[in-house]
């Protein structure tokens, strides 16, 4: 029995960028994230720590990470880099109204895996982004489809 390699187009992605932000769900945004996000922290020239969220995958998902900034509302730029012959794409997230407003809402009491452990070890690191939240995170409007 012979195996037969499918040919994908390298840098394709079976929908648009404008599409996937139509698609995504919160749901699917905390998968992602629990399969390949981190919370973390960076350091600053003068010591300081800041915390940093940060979904990193490979680079012909790029546009899925550009439909999760845009779904999210945020304006965040998608970094593309190589790294010991790995090429990747990540967004990252360092600015504390998009972390606390937008990011800890999301995610607070919703990851299951190990990373919700991460998760709850990053918001014990800043305890003031588990604060009041000016808004709620991204819902989804619902589509008005014609009726048959």
């Amino acid at each position: 029995m012979s195996v037969r390699k499918i040919l994908i187009p390298e840098d394709k992605t079976f929908y648009s960028r404008d599409e996937i932000a139509k698609l995504l769900t919160p749901e699917y945004i905390r998968g992602l994230f629990e399969g390949e996000g981190s919370f973390t922290n960076d350091m600053r020239r003068d010591g300081t720590r800041m915390p940093t969220a940060a979904l990193i995958m490979h680079h012909r998902d790029r546009e899925v990470l550009e439909g999760v900034r845009d779904y999210l509302g945020i304006h965040n730029k998608v970094y593309e880099y190589t790294n010991r012959g790995r090429h990747t794409a990540m967004l990252i997230i360092r600015e504390i109204p998009t972390l606390k407003n937008i990011i800890v809402p999301l995610f607070k009491n919703q990851l299951l895996g190990n990373k919700g452990m991460q998760f709850e070890a990053w918001l014990k690191m800043f305890p003031f982004l588990d604060g009041l939240h000016l808004r709620n995170i991204p819902k989804k409007t619902p589509t008005t489809e014609a009726a048959v």
